[in-house]
């Protein structure tokens, strides 16, 4: 994968590029809409000021109970908006994922083995059906909302953990949206295809995960001085890293399907070229 680096952010490099563009839009739409058409009530003074008052107070902060924490409906409302809003843009990344091998097999689908040089050619690895792939979307996106507190609070409180998972836990949608696997049955499955591609996926993934601080960063800081800019700019960023998350998974995916074993299995296959 070593050069197909660049090639993970060529995110418009999908069939004509229409799909990807419009992708792209609607994600982004739905990040501007966090800062310009919010829902709710974004004034958080008052639980600005409670916070603070907590901190300085070890024993307030001991006896408090979620009760106290003063958040009026309309915070609430535009914190869930906010959720959603990120919650669609990852999704929207998984889309690109699906489509991008649905697209990538319809496209290598002619390849003969003696031209290929993998394992298992791209012929025969079947592209799923347009209409399947719609379904296992929905599917997706209802796990997704389902699976969404349980993965926040890993997030949050297990971030080192998810960190080492990720290589792994990130191919279960490009298992299942492939047609190669069903709902339960990609869960093994993920497992078995990353092997001998975990460190080339966790020096990727991390490139995109620590691209992804530097952008929030920038923004933060952006915040203070051009709010306007930082509306803009950090739904930008964080719709164009989701699609590049799922293009690298896509790409690496057909990868791992073509040429199991990763790293050991292709030093053995420009050893045999070489002697050829």
């Amino acid at each position: 994968m070593n050069g197909s680096l660049f090639d993970i952010f060529k995110i418009d490099r999908l069939g004509k590029g229409i799909f990807a563009k419009l992708l792209f839009a609607v994600a982004l739409l739905a990040g501007v809409s966090v800062y310009f058409t919010p829902l709710g009530d974004t004034d958080f003074t008052a639980f600005i000021v409670w916070a603070q008052n907590m901190m300085g107070n070890v024993d307030l902060m001991m006896n408090m109970s979620p009760a106290d924490i003063p958040l009026s409906s309309g915070n609430i409302i535009y914190l869930l908006h906010r959720l959603a809003a990120d919650m669609f843009v990852i999704l929207c990344g998984f889309i690109y994922c699906g489509v991008y091998i649905r697209q990538y097999r319809l496209e290598h689908g002619v390849d003969e083995p003696g031209d290929s040089g993998y394992l298992i050619p791209p012929r025969f690895l079947v592209p799923i059906s347009a209409g399947k792939l719609a379904l296992r979307i929905f599917v997706v996106i209802c796990f997704s909302i389902v699976m969404l507190l349980p993965l926040s609070f890993t997030v949050l409180y297990l971030f080192l953990i998810f960190i080492i998972i990720l290589p792994v836990l990130s191919m279960y949608p490009a298992c299942y949206l492939s047609g190669d696997s069903g709902l339960i049955g990609s869960f093994p499955e993920m497992v078995k295809v990353t092997k001998g591609y975990y460190l080339v996926n966790a020096r990727n993934m991390s490139l995109i995960v620590c691209m992804y601080f530097v952008g929030s960063w920038i923004t933060s800081w952006l915040m203070s001085f051009v709010p306007s800019a930082a509306y803009v700019i950090e739904p930008v960023i964080n719709v164009f890293l989701a699609l590049s998350f799922g293009r690298y998974v896509g790409m690496v995916y057909c990868r791992m399907r073509e040429v199991p074993g990763g790293l050991r299995i292709g030093a053995k296959l420009h050893r045999e070229a070489g002697d050829k």
